[in-house]
């Protein structure tokens, strides 16, 4: 089985709120979800959020729209991700697809060739992304572990970015079989929605793109090829900056 679990949050600190802000007239965590739903290799989508109040908006926005969910530690996302997987019933064997949910441009077909992939290869971990300078489609980022792998990330990390992220422990323990490939080698750009400005472009994207609804990750690297000014938009912005600000910070938990 495939479970794809959605980190969701409202508690951003440079655009609070943001899972729930609207671009192109429908709230980024709906965008997200419709745009992977197409997928015929997803069995189940979770949305995974934290027990914090402010995230009592994700629950009754997930209720209202039929959406399962899960909610857990705030700080602890390896935790809460684990948690969530085992609520969708995920077992050995089983893909997890980690999505944040600040890719309102994000794209099943995506995903659906990271899933060919990683089952491919029979590795524990693979990605189009997270991993710099030569792995990095940030606004399309897909990330699947076994649950295995994942399971004993759980148990055994005990850095705190490594349960602030999920990844790090499974990517850097030396345990597991990894694996990347880009899904588009000339994609190049920093799509996912941090700041007010990513807003705005991720808002010209869909604009730009309205008559080809389901557009993916070609649609955007052509568009913006074609017209490279649109990046102006948020060319301050910075990618993996909470992942990079855990690093400088990081300790024993």
């Amino acid at each position: 089985m495939n479970i794809c679990i959605i980190q969701a949050r409202m508690g951003s600190t440079r655009l609070p709120g943001k899972v729930l802000r609207t671009v192109f007239n429908k709230p980024i965590l709906q965008r997200v979800i419709e745009r992977l739903s197409p997928s015929k290799n997803i069995d189940k989508i979770i949305v995974a959020t934290t027990t914090n109040s402010e995230d009592d908006a994700i629950e009754t926005f997930c209720l209202s729209q039929g959406i399962a969910f899960y909610r857990g530690s705030d700080w602890d996302v390896l935790d809460r991700f684990i948690s969530a997987a085992n609520q969708a019933g995920a077992q050995s064997g089983d893909a997890i697809i980690r999505i944040c949910c600040d890719n309102p441009i994000h794209s099943w077909k995506v995903v659906d060739f990271v899933l060919r992939e990683f089952h491919t290869y029979k590795v524990d971990y693979f990605s189009n992304s997270n991993q710099e300078p030569f792995y990095l489609e940030d606004g399309f980022d897909v990330e699947i572990t076994s649950y295995d792998a994942l399971a004993d990330a759980a148990k055994n990390a005990k850095l705190l970015s490594e349960r602030e992220h999920v990844m790090p422990y499974i990517k850097n323990s030396k345990k597991f079989k990894l694996g990347w490939r880009k899904a588009n080698e000339a994609y190049t750009f920093k799509l996912s929605v941090d700041t007010e400005q990513d807003l705005m472009l991720a808002e010209q994207i869909f604009t730009e793109l309205q008559g080809t609804p389901d557009f993916s990750i070609d649609e955007v690297v052509a568009l913006l090829q074609q017209k490279p000014e649109l990046l102006l938009i948020n060319s301050e912005s910075e990618i993996n900056s909470g992942y990079k600000k855990s690093i400088a910070n990081d300790r024993t938990v």
